[in-house]
């Protein structure tokens, strides 16, 4: 028997979509198959069960919009797939550019796929053909899924090391959700206007993946939403050039508990800072980050959309 090119896609997308039903996570019927056109109740949806969010940005101008939106995001196999492990939301590119503006959106028709909280996944832009487009969604939600695990595994060894450390010194511990070592610090560079520099110079990727205070050097920097970051070596630069904002404090490091509560966009500081669900916050002082700990989905699923010059204050920690 001879396999054409259809047969061989055929196959292809008939993989994919069982490897969708296998990990298929049960949603509302209600949204199954179905693409929604508000980025915050589609993130909210995303964040009530947990899953992926695919964002999908247009324009009614757009030719391969148009095209993409026939071949492939109207398909029976993609709708199969919406609504169970990943919640779509298509995003007109001129009712929204705050959302472009935010994505960094340089091209259309153009795809992100966002964990609940926001961070990236993942990201294609330009027009998909339907097989290399699933390929897309099943290699982003399976490492949403993969990182999901390891983080609950991590967070599960770290209770229970926490309890035996309990029991064995008969002190009651604090818990902290993966809190950020406090420890001194030399404080070298000073972030104003218009040069910032976040993070005091110290490098996001030591500090996310290894919980250290590196000093970056200025040969390896890199500007993010307004703020330059100072990496440790050329690895750690390629790294965060991907996807700056799975190491760059969230909220352009603004504290989230003032800016949901008084909203003002006050700078933390880096002696409080906390990892949660893999994003780092900063605080202005002890006082926030502890309202911060006993309420942190409130405060880390704001959806202010800021800018650098909305950032009180001229030090950009």
């Amino acid at each position: 028997m001879r396999f054409t090119n259809e047969n061989v896609k055929h196959q292809f997308v008939s993989i994919v979509t069982v490897a969708f039903t296998l990990f298929a996570i049960s949603i509302s019927s209600s949204f199954a198959g179905e693409w929604l056109h508000d980025f915050q109740a589609a993130q909210k949806l995303a964040q009530d069960k947990d899953v992926p969010l695919l964002v999908h940005f247009h324009a009614s101008w757009c030719a391969p919009c148009k095209q993409m939106e026939q071949t492939v995001l109207s398909t029976q196999t993609l709708k199969n797939i919406l609504g169970k492990r990943i919640i779509g939301v298509k995003i007109d590119s001129d009712q929204y550019p705050q959302l472009v503006d935010r994505f960094n959106v340089k091209s259309l028709p153009s795809d992100i796929l966002l964990t609940p909280t926001g961070t990236i996944i993942t990201r294609a832009g330009g027009m998909q053909q339907k097989h290399t487009y699933l390929s897309f969604l099943g290699r982003g939600a399976s490492r949403y899924e993969n990182d999901r695990r390891v983080y609950l595994a991590r967070k599960s060894k770290q209770e229970l090391m926490a309890r035996k450390q309990q029991e064995s010194e008969s002190v009651e511990e604090e818990s902290v959700e993966i809190e950020v070592q406090e420890e001194v610090k030399e404080k070298t560079y000073v972030a104003t206007d218009p040069a910032r520099i976040g993070l005091e110079g110290y490098s996001p990727i030591a500090l996310t993946r290894d919980r250290k205070w590196t000093k970056g050097k200025e040969e390896f920097s890199w500007p993010y939403q307004g703020i330059t970051y100072l990496l440790s070596s050329r690895t750690e630069l390629e790294i965060f050039k991907i996807d700056p904002g799975r190491y760059a404090p969230q909220l352009l490091g603004c504290d989230p508990v003032i800016l949901n509560k008084q909203d003002r966009a006050i700078p933390g500081d880096t002696k409080y800072g906390a990892y949660y669900d893999h994003n780092l916050y900063l605080f202005v002082d002890v006082e926030s980050r502890e309202e911060f700990k006993k309420n942190p989905d409130r405060f880390s699923r704001t959806m202010h959309v800021l800018k650098i010059e909305q950032v009180e204050g001229s030090v950009v920690r």
